[in-house]
């Protein structure tokens, strides 16, 4: 995208929406994506395939404005596949590519006519901000309501895919949970939440890990921005399979309530 100077404006609540079809075989990483994809104002995801017959399917029946497409599909299907017979198809809406081989396989997606070409892993937001022309705002912690639906839908799929979740209640003082939970909202994994269990005056804050990478070291950075603070957590499904049962048991545990 050319530098024109000046930065880009924020995306605007009155915007055009803007329609993508989501293609990812990996359950897993497609809830990842949705998550960040759904807290994105102005986009709607209207789609979702894991092959390429469906892929193509869906991207001729809705016309989407966008394609946002795995390299590597189910039933050893191709995403550079999917992407030709796209083009040759008259589509003319944006297709991105993501893959964790972005280099080794760049120049022949790009030449097959996709308009970008991210690392799922390293490179989300960059393909945001190239698919939606604007600047994203900034991640902020999920208030109650919004923290125990979208708790409730991990812990229905992670049921579903066998995946971990660990939720993290962290008890302190206000100020330094707001500064904490601006920090982190920023470095967490797509799929990950934070949130408060009750209003930010009374000092709860909730961090949900699906299947956690030792790359994110929580306690660590728990120690450095909120020293005073004290901490439980509850494991699906060990621990309790809801999501105010996990909510509730790692409240308990941070107060000094209940057991680890």
């Amino acid at each position: 995208m050319p530098d024109t100077g000046s930065p880009m404006p924020p995306i605007l609540a009155n915007a055009p929406l803007l329609t993508v079809v989501l293609v990812e075989d990996s359950l897993t990483i497609r809830r990842q994506l949705l998550h960040r994809l759904d807290a994105v104002p102005g986009l709607a995801v209207v789609g979702e395939a894991g092959d390429e017959a469906t892929a193509i399917a869906l991207v001729a029946h809705l016309r989407p404005d966008a394609v946002l497409l795995d390299l590597s599909l189910a039933q050893g299907g191709s995403g550079l596949a999917v992407l030709r017979t796209l083009r040759r198809q008259g589509y003319a809406g944006q297709v991105h590519v993501l893959s964790h081989q972005t280099e080794a396989y760049r120049p022949a997606v790009l030449a097959a006519g996709a308009n970008g070409f991210f690392d799922k892993a390293e490179e989300l937001d960059d393909m945001l901000r190239q698919l939606t022309g604007a600047e994203l705002p900034a991640p902020a912690p999920l208030d109650p309501l919004a923290l125990r639906e979208r708790l409730a839908q991990t812990v229905r799929l992670a049921l579903r895919d066998g995946s971990e979740v660990i939720v993290h209640a962290v008890v302190g003082p206000p100020a330094e949970l707001a500064a904490l939970a601006a920090q982190l909202a920023v470095v967490l994994e797509p799929g990950d939440l934070i949130g408060w269990t009750g209003s930010p005056e009374n000092g709860c804050l909730c961090v949900v890990l699906v299947d956690p990478d030792e790359a994110l070291p929580l306690r660590e950075r728990l120690d450095a921005l909120a020293p005073g603070s004290r901490r439980g957590r509850a494991l699906l499904p060990d621990d309790a399979l809801s999501a105010g049962g996990l909510i509730a048991l790692a409240e308990l545990r941070a107060l000094g309530l209940a057991s680890a």
